[in-house]
């Protein structure tokens, strides 16, 4: 977690007695129940993806690519970020937790969750700052820019922040790195651009993320609007793959 808030802005607690997330209290997009619903893409070579929960006789689940339009009932065909209002389970197993708590859904084509992630947020006057999905066939996000802007926009900055990932862990099986992996950022804001999404057409900053590790360079070109946040994010990954999320509604 210091790596992760490694010049990154935390905002100061704000305690209450009604069970909130005492760093919700200046969130603009990141508040309580709203809820961010994406559609997605994958793109290994030459094909266009989505991915389907395959679960298993023993309760587990694994997953497999499938075509986009594919519309089978554990496809996931659209991702979901939701906001918890009160601490969730992060801040009581971790008093010192400074982010807003937030639900990363995988949905089917009925906005049912078929995998749930936890994971947090920073958001304030300075930056905000958000993990990436990073279960299935999303794991290779956590080898690429994570979403993350600084406030007020000026056009032409550049700040940088490291992740250390460390060494690969048996579980991830997306890409494969010896030794110990760094993630050195750097982000450029470019500009504001027009962008036509289904829920309107919406002024942007777009913002371009480049990450030097030992294995190879990873990018993510942002786009993030202050009423709802990053509305765009396209991924280019260690592994070769490019993920493409664009919002959809919010509700």
């Amino acid at each position: 977690m210091l790596a992760q808030e490694k010049d990154i802005y935390v905002e100061p607690k704000l305690v209450n007695d009604k069970g909130i997330n005492p760093f919700n209290y200046d969130n603009k997009v990141f508040v309580d129940n709203k809820t961010y619903v994406f559609d997605y893409f994958i793109v290994k070579g030459n094909d266009t993806l989505k991915y389907a929960i395959v679960p298993q006789a023993d309760g587990t689940k694994t997953w497999k690519y499938v075509p986009q339009n594919d519309k089978d009932s554990n496809t996931v065909s659209y991702l979901g970020i939701k906001t918890l209002g009160k601490i969730g389970p992060i801040v009581m197993e971790n008093p010192n937790y400074k982010q807003t708590e937030v639900f990363l859904y995988h949905y089917n084509a009925k906005l049912k969750p078929l995998e749930t992630e936890l994971t947090g947020v920073i958001e304030n006057k300075a930056n905000v700052w958000l993990h990436p999905f990073r279960f299935h066939a999303l794991e290779i996000l956590q080898l690429s820019p994570f979403p993350y802007i600084k406030l007020p926009v000026r056009v032409g900055s550049t700040y940088l922040w490291n992740l250390d990932i460390g060494e690969k862990w048996p579980e991830f099986r997306a890409f494969d790195w010896k030794g110990k992996l760094t993630l050195n950022c750097k982000y450029v804001v470019k500009g504001t651009e027009k962008l036509a999404l289904p829920i309107r057409t919406i002024q942007a900053t777009k913002v371009e993320g480049i990450a030097e590790t030992a294995s190879g360079q990873s990018s993510l070109i942002s786009y993030y609007n202050k009423q709802f946040g990053f509305v765009k994010l396209v991924y280019k990954n260690l592994d070769g793959s490019t993920i493409t999320m664009t919002l959809k509604k919010v509700d």
